[in-house]
């Protein structure tokens, strides 16, 4: 007889650690530690997300510290940029769902897979600065030396006034120097002929002595005019080369101070285009380390891709599943409500208008009634003042017969009087 015997395998207890890196591969953990085939495969995620976050750090700091030359701004915006590339890493492995067929699974990730070359672009150029720091030095003083010598041409050419200022200097010190020949070759000839050593052989001041004595005396005034006016003018001159000078001088050194401080992260970039351009090596060498972060890079989402569907992964779909069945519910549940909410507003409308209906048709009865009143005092009124016009005439009639018979009754009276007087 057979008997089935049933391996129980003892449960894993996640520690901190798993924790942490599992934490940081995006898998929600509630979940995955009913899972634990799953707990590797996601803790490998996470270490992956989590070291790319540190090597953004350092490339950050490496690339802040070409620019600012500080140690602190580096490592500030180094742990800055560490954390950011990170929750980038990590919103991207989160939001990356296993689906059950692959093409559409594939189509959802590429866009992260652009995200995640685009990251590894930023992250692989400061360390590739980095790794061929002293190629890109050499590279930068040719550079430099270069741009020195450029830029030094060009303040020669825009201070060329001191070349001139030369020359004319140069051209009153020839013009001097003629006249003193001049004025010392005649003093030679008067002293000769003075001395009879001339080809008149004559000793003495004679006429010639006299006319070069004459000619000397004119040329060595000449000769004190022009010493005067070009030396006053050399004086002036000098004193411009030398304001110019200290002008250029400080152009030029300002140049090379701008020109030896250029050795920032966009120089840099351009001294590596420069070395990729002179060198295969060094271009192989980048496109290497350029291609290894890519692939460092997307390693979460190839994992993912590549992997099989765990039971973590049918946890998510039962879990997503059962949210938007609870969401349809409670859509149709808010539906229903809405739909009683307009019912009975409906009806509170109908029973609104119905009760206006019968105010109107009370207050039109009581409008009618109250017409009647109206009319009916207005007729009693008037019947009032009718009666009161007749008998107002009815006694005034009375009293003009009173009045009438009164005076017969008086003629009468008179007649029998005067019927008795008779």
């Amino acid at each position: 007889m057979e008997s089935n015997q049933t391996i129980i395998l003892p449960k894993f207890k996640m520690s901190l650690f798993y924790h942490f890196f599992s934490w940081c591969s995006g898998a929600r953990l509630y979940l995955l530690k009913s899972c634990p085939t799953d707990y590797n495969k996601y803790f490998g995620i996470g270490m992956i997300v989590f070291l790319t976050g540190i090597m953004a750090s350092i490339t950050g700091f490496f690339a802040l510290y070409m620019i600012f030359d500080s140690y602190w701004i580096a490592a500030v915006f180094g742990v800055f940029w560490g954390i950011l590339i990170f929750f980038l890493d990590w919103f991207i492995v989160a939001s990356l769902k296993k689906e059950e067929k692959f093409i559409s699974e594939f189509l959802f990730s590429v866009p992260r897979i652009i995200l995640a070359v685009l990251l590894a672009v930023v992250i692989s150029k400061p360390l590739e600065l980095k790794l061929f720091e002293k190629e890109i030095n050499a590279v930068l003083v040719n550079e430099k030396t270069e741009s020195s010598i450029k830029y030094k041409q060009l303040v020669d050419k825009e201070f060329n006034q001191i070349e001139i200022l030369k020359i004319e200097n140069e051209n009153l010190r020839k013009d001097i120097k003629n006249k003193e020949e001049q004025r010392n070759l005649l003093f030679d000839m008067i002293i000769k002929e003075a001395e009879g050593r001339s080809p008149t052989g004559i000793i003495g001041k004679g006429p010639v002595y006299r006319e070069k004595k004459t000619e000397f005396d004119r040329l060595n005034q000449n000769l004190d005019i022009l010493k005067k006016n070009s030396s006053l003018q050399i004086k002036l001159n000098i004193q411009k080369i030398e304001e110019l000078n200290i002008q250029k001088n400080t152009r030029i050194d300002n140049s090379s101070k701008v020109i030896q401080n250029s050795d920032g992260l966009l120089a840099r970039l351009e001294a590596m285009s420069i070395l990729k351009d002179k060198n295969s090596t060094v271009s192989m060498a980048s496109w290497f380390i350029f291609i290894l972060f890519i692939l460092i890079e997307a390693a979460p989402i190839l994992v993912k891709l590549l992997s099989r569907r765990g039971p973590y992964d049918e946890l998510i779909d039962k879990e997503e599943y059962e949210k938007q069945i609870e969401y349809k519910k409670q859509k149709i549940k808010a539906k229903v409500l809405a739909n009683n909410y307009l019912e009975l507003l409906k009806q509170k409308d109908e029973l609104q208008i119905e009760a206006e209906k019968r105010n109107n048709k009370n207050l039109v009865k009581h409008i009618e009634e109250a017409k009647e009143d109206i009319n009916k005092k207005v007729v009693e009124k008037w019947k009032e003042k009718e009666l009161e016009t007749v008998l107002t005439d009815l006694i005034e009639s009375d009293s003009q017969l009173e009045n009438s018979t009164e005076t017969e009754n008086n003629d009468d009276y008179t007649e029998e009087s005067e019927n008795q007087l008779i």
